[in-house]
């Protein structure tokens, strides 16, 4: 953060005015964050609607447990519209979160994009191990932790108090890795599901992941021994509990090692099969431990080589569905008459039932999409398991909304849904129509206004008009406020557009980079010809081409110290308003 010099010569005032005098006018295309001149009108109706984001940065703070951030960006529609709420859930590992905005009634203001940054805190305590997704209104991200995410007050507390406060604590989980493989052996027949992964020699394997409902092992015996991995002997052994917990209390500092091995006869309820955590095949890990210390995450994942299935007794066990999400087909896509189409559900079962293959899929009533009347389920689900379910469907001839209502079927042909009921069944729903024409492939287009964000001390002393204030005690430290308005445009800089997301580092790599444009005496810049994907869009001030144009001085937007944005984008998608400011010294 800089601090402006407190005095500029009437001359720099009035070359400033200057500029912004014989700044270019822009035609409707001109892609801008603020418009140039901005049109006044008054709103007489509120309106809520949800915001438009355009990128989403993920953040993950370095602490223990671990804290995630995400900061999303995008532009509100006009002067008068602000943000309205943002409301944040969670299914399974996936985190949602919706950002709406309100346009108020009875102001006078302009009809001009406006830039909005929210920062939201996600409510990450107490996740397992795994990856985690994050939806921004349809902007899309994920982040990963490596450890369960565990505050040391909320881990398993030992039997007994350790005699020393200076002992230290081993803990960890034993985790069914689940990965089941329907169909035939070979790998094009094979069906895997969800939490497999393709093995480069063929066939597949649990992704390693502690993902939600997946179980931990019960009764499974681990050891420690001292020194590295092999240890020569063990000095004692833990058994996990029922939620495949384990812990090793009263430990003196030094280098130990953890290990489960399958072959004792203590653990042959885990034959056959085969380790995924911490690496394929690999059943031990080594540390060290200092004084007073608590490890946790110490995890060992197992995948059986044929799915388990617990013993329940069928006549007392209960059947059960958790709809997850919709795969393929949300509700209301838009089909022409007659069309073909898959609908895939996904599916957990949370009853205490397994399901096997003598279950089926069954069309339960609502409109007849011309599907099959049962179809068996692909491979057995163990309680807790998830499921891909599909039914081909062909769309009728006719224009109109249709819905078909899906159940499942046990063995006996006792149907179930939703919680249990047969009531509460999945459905798939249509509108059979005329679709959007699909874009022409490579039609996609990015582009923006490379400008000057102004911000001087009058000769009074007084911060001129679009300065604000960035110092957390108002002492005084002024930086441009990151909107364009009358402001100059920056001619002949370069602009680089890379394939892949933005790098963490701000450094884009030479070979990622697609093209190159320099912006016009009007500021802007635009690659065409795109096809549907993610790209990196960056200035980079010292490269030789900008360093004598920029240098020295900062950027302003998308944010202060930064040059680059990422940018998703769609089949045929036109992204006008991918801007950069730039604030001399």
């Amino acid at each position: 953060m800089k601090k402006l010099v407190l005095l500029l010569t009437l001359l720099l005032i009035a070359g400033l005015t200057a500029c912004g005098s014989d700044e270019p006018q822009t035609d409707d295309s001109t892609p801008t964050t603020v418009a140039d001149t901005p049109t006044a009108v008054t709103v007489d109706t509120p309106l809520q609607q949800e915001a438009t984001v355009d990128s989403i940065e993920i953040l993950i703070l370095e602490s223990f447990p671990v804290q995630v951030n995400v900061r999303a960006r995008g532009d509100l529609p006009d002067g008068c519209t602000s943000i309205d709420s943002v409301e944040t859930s969670q299914t399974g590992t996936t985190f949602n979160i919706n950002i709406t905005t309100m346009r108020e009634t009875g102001e006078l203001c302009t009809e001009a994009l406006v830039p909005f940054e929210e920062t939201i805190s996600l409510d990450v305590l107490g996740l397992s191990a795994g990856t985690y997704s994050v939806n921004v209104n349809g902007i899309n991200g994920s982040f990963t932790l490596q450890v369960d995410n565990v505050a040391q007050a909320e881990e398993p507390t030992p039997t007994a108090e350790p005699a020393d406060s200076n002992m230290g604590i081993i803990n960890g989980t034993v985790w069914h890795d689940l990965c089941a493989v329907a169909g035939g052996e070979g790998e094009e027949d094979a069906v895997p599901s969800e939490g497999c992964i393709a093995l480069p020699e063929g066939g597949f394997q649990a992704n390693s992941l502690l993902e939600e409902g997946e179980p931990g092992l019960p009764n499974v015996l681990v050891s420690l021994g001292e020194g590295e991995c092999p240890a020569p002997a063990t000095i004692t052994t833990a058994t996990t509990d029922e939620d495949g917990d384990y812990v090793f209390t009263d430990l003196a500092a030094g280098t130990y090692c953890v290990s489960v091995d399958a072959l004792d006869v203590e653990n042959e309820q885990l034959l056959p099969g085969g380790w995924t955590f911490p690496d394929t095949d690999v059943s031990n890990t080594t540390l060290t431990l200092t004084d007073g210390e608590l490890i946790t995450g110490i995890n060992f994942g197992w995948d059986y080589q044929f799915l388990p299935v617990p013993e329940v007794d069928l006549a007392t066990c209960t059947n059960s569905i958790a709809f997850v999400q919709d795969i393929s087909v949300p509700d209301d896509t838009v089909f022409a008459p007659g069309d073909s189409f898959e609908k895939t559900w996904r599916l957990r079962n949370i009853g205490t039932c397994p399901w096997t293959t003598d279950y089926n899929l069954i069309f339960a009533g609502g409109d007849d999409l011309g599907g099959e009347l049962s179809v068996p389920l692909p491979s057995a689900v163990v309680p807790g398991q998830t499921i891909d379910l599909s039914a081909a469907l062909t769309a009728p001839e006719t224009v109109g909304t249709y819905r078909a209502d899906y159940l499942l079927a046990d063995s006996a042909g006792n149907p179930f849904g939703v919680d249990g009921f047969d009531d509460q069944v999945i459905w798939v729903q249509i509108e059979v129509g005329i679709p959007d024409p699909t874009p022409e492939p490579n039609s996609a287009a990015i582009g923006g206004v490379v400008w000057e964000d102004v911000c001087f001390f009058t000769t009074s002393g007084n911060p001129s008009a679009g300065c604000v204030d960035v110092s957390a005690d108002g002492s005084g430290f002024y930086r441009g406020d990151g909107e364009l308005i009358n402001e100059p445009r920056l001619a002949g800089i370069t602009v680089k557009l890379a394939a892949g997301a933005c790098p963490a580092d701000a450094i884009v790599p030479d070979n990622t980079v697609l093209a190159t444009a320099v912006t016009g005496d009007d500021g802007l810049y635009r690659f065409e010809g795109l096809e549907a994907g993610l790209y990196c869009v960056a200035i980079e001030p010292f490269s030789s081409d900008n360093v004598d144009l920029l240098i020295p001085g900062d950027w302003t937007w998308p944010n202060y110290g930064v040059g680059l944005q990422g940018i998703n984008l769609a089949d045929g998608e036109e992204r006008l308003e991918v801007d950069f400011g730039w604030e001399f010294q």
